[in-house]
């Protein structure tokens, strides 16, 4: 089996919410560092939990009264349009709960599809870097407040907006070992409600080492980086403006364990925060478990 390198590993957060509540998806393409430069689909499965409340960068509670659970479906596609253009296409499914102060809320369905070229500017299979550049686009809905018509950001299935995305992806392979760098950026737009998320920026660091013909395992850091949210009219928090206590930064450290077999290949990966330091007092990701599937054909 031929070991090519990384498609896309990118990061986008899809809300950062007035009710202090902070959701890190990670867009994962069901495999990093094995890539066939053609065709492929994935199917992940990601489980994310929030329940610390954190003041800054220091915890200040934690517990089951106030929590919320996010539950992803995402399929990937990639398609090759030549040996250097890549196209690809995000569509998540999101399962979506909160409990505060002994209410609970939900809400499910399709999220933001994002679509994204990626184009190899230099290299080779073993060595490259590529260019990235999409959009997001406002295919999930919004979610009401509780009977009203106020965009709740804990729980919409999308921002409203249309998001331009841009990035790079560098990797190399070096004998029994893979290195994978990635950033992404996303420019945010002002969506339900004129509520606008702020700017993200997602790094990835990673490395793999081949076990044998069957197994590889990894470990890397993810981190994300946003800009504080504005209200521009006041309608979903009561006041114009910045909206306090969004924003912020938070590394992930995560271990993974891979399983390949000719074209298939499977993927459990774990990412836990090691670094949090965010503005105001926010409900942040405690962790969250991601198990992915690809075939490349």
């Amino acid at each position: 089996m031929k070991k090519i390198v990384i498609a896309v590993i990118s990061c986008l957060a899809l809300s950062v919410s007035a009710a202090q509540a902070c959701e890190f998806c990670t867009v994962h393409n069901g495999l990093g560092q094995y890539n066939n430069q053609g065709d492929f689909v994935s199917l992940a499965y990601r489980s994310t939990y929030a329940s610390t409340t954190v003041d800054g960068g220091s915890s200040v509670q934690s517990g089951h009264d106030h929590n919320l659970s996010i539950n992803t479906v995402q399929a990937y596609y990639q398609h090759s349009f030549s040996e250097n253009l890549k196209g690809q296409l995000v569509v998540p499914y999101l399962q979506k709960k909160q409990n505060h102060d002994g209410e609970s809320d939900s809400s499910s369905g399709l999220g933001d599809v994002i679509a994204m070229l990626r184009y190899t500017v230099w290299g080779d299979h073993d060595q490259f870097l590529a260019v990235m550049g999409g959009l997001k686009l406002p295919t999930g809905t919004k979610k009401n407040e509780n009977g009203t018509n106020t965009f709740s950001p804990d729980l919409a299935l999308g921002t409203g907006s249309t998001d331009p995305l841009i990035g790079l992806v560098y990797n190399h392979n070096i004998g029994l070992w893979n290195y994978s760098l990635d950033a992404l950026y996303k420019f945010s737009g002002k969506g339900y409600d004129g509520y606008q998320f702020g700017n993200v920026l997602n790094l990835g660091l990673n490395g793999y080492y081949t076990l044998n013909n069957n197994f590889n395992i990894g470990a890397g850091f993810l981190s994300e980086t946003t800009a504080a949210d504005n209200d521009s009219d006041g309608t979903v928090t009561g006041a114009a403006g910045t909206v306090d206590s969004t924003g912020g930064t938070v590394i992930f450290a995560q271990p993974a364990i891979q399983y390949t077999r000719e074209n298939f290949y499977a993927e459990l990966a774990y990412q836990l925060p090691v670094y949090r330091n965010f503005i105001g007092t926010q409900l942040v990701v405690d962790n969250k478990l991601v198990l992915s599937v690809r075939y490349a054909f």
